[in-house]
């Protein structure tokens, strides 16, 4: 990214702006496929993120890579509250923390593989950055291939968009207990800034110790396949006890993780705790994921998730800009901009914790 001309405010604001855009349109999509079918938004969000990625070897500044990682994360978007309401179609509901844990790793491996594939291919096709990227849209193919001829919705044509079916009001229409959940995740999303600001944490420490910054993507290898390999192993802990236990338990160790990060300048510490960050992740997400689910009637699960990834998506905007604007406050505005990122989800955790009456304790 500054490659491309953009300080850490820039930063935050390219990956939040293209969060946000994702957001924008996981709500529509959700309710859309409560009533016309998830596999049909699923296909277009996959094609709509395939078909945009190759065009990142062409651009030159940051216009351009703004364009294009807002089309791909647009078509995200499409994809992403449809396809986790899917996944809870079709898995019993004392498989869901296990399904959850399942797909989150495999899209964390993705993760991984991808930075090491691009080094392995620039170091036999050194300066063939464009060839890589047009390149990127063979694995998006793939994976649109798979969904088209093995996913299918589970239930038949009864989800059919007709004139007829009144459509759902919007907020009114949520419960009380998940309105609470979103209260949560909202005030966790305001501290969980672009983990772009990690790399660059990485990066100074790097410098100051007088190491070459060349190991940085090998940094974000191992966070990818942290977060892969934690929430592979810990997705089913949701199906073994209430996923609001899990889901707090993650969101303290993520800010026991900033905490430290907030006041660590050894090198070593440092990269332990990120990598701690990426536990946290495999244990909060299949989690967040279920506590949705479960909190959600059948037939409104994509509205449900499209709500959850509404408000956690918008608010990576204002979250990166903010860690973005502390970073460069002073001499100690990093450790203030990570002290930040580890108050608001230590509060969220706290709240959440105490929702046992709200959010109820069967499963």
């Amino acid at each position: 990214m500054r490659e491309l001309g953009l300080t850490s405010v820039g930063v935050g604001l390219l990956d939040g702006l293209a969060s946000a855009t994702a957001a924008i349109v996981r709500l529509p999509a959700g309710m859309l496929s409560d009533r016309m079918g998830r596999r049909p938004l699923v296909i277009v969000g996959y094609t709509l993120a395939t078909l945009s990625r190759p065009f990142m070897g062409m651009v030159t500044g940051p216009f351009g890579a703004s364009i294009v990682r807002v089309a791909d994360r647009f078509g995200k978007g499409v994809r992403s509250a449809p396809r986790d309401a899917l996944v809870a179609d079709l898995v019993p509901s004392d498989m869901r923390g296990r399904a959850f844990g399942h797909i989150r790793a495999m899209d964390h491996a993705g993760a991984a593989a991808g930075p090491l594939v691009a080094m392995l291919f620039l170091w036999w096709f050194p300066g063939r950055e464009r060839a890589l990227f047009m390149l990127t849209i063979l694995p998006g193919l793939a994976a649109l291939a798979v969904v088209v001829r093995f996913v299918h919705d589970p239930y038949p044509v009864r989800r059919v968009l007709r004139a007829d079916i009144p459509a759902q009001p919007l907020w009114p229409s949520l419960t009380g207990p998940q309105k609470t959940l979103l209260g949560c995740v909202a005030l966790y999303s305001l501290g969980a800034s672009s983990e772009q600001f990690l790399l660059m944490r990485a990066t100074d420490l790097l410098q100051s110790a007088g190491m070459t910054t060349a190991v940085v993507p090998l940094i974000w290898l191992a966070v990818s396949l942290t977060k892969s390999l934690s929430a592979r192993y810990t997705g089913r802990l949701s199906d073994r006890m209430h996923p609001r236990i899990v889901l707090a338990f993650g969101w303290l160790i993520f800010a026991a993780a900033y905490a430290g990060l907030s006041l660590s300048t050894d090198l070593w510490t440092s990269l332990g705790l990120i990598m701690l960050v990426g536990i946290s992740y495999g244990i909060s997400e299949p989690a967040e994921r279920s506590l949705v689910s479960l909190l959600s009637q059948p037939d409104q699960q994509g509205s449900a998730f499209g709500w959850y990834m509404l408000v956690q998506g918008l608010l990576a905007l204002p979250a990166s800009v903010l860690t973005g604007w502390l970073w460069h406050q002073g001499n100690d505005g990093v450790s203030i901009a990570l002290a930040v990122s580890a108050g608001l989800p230590f509060a969220a955790a706290v709240v959440l914790w105490s929702t046992r009456s709200t959010l109820g304790m069967q499963k």
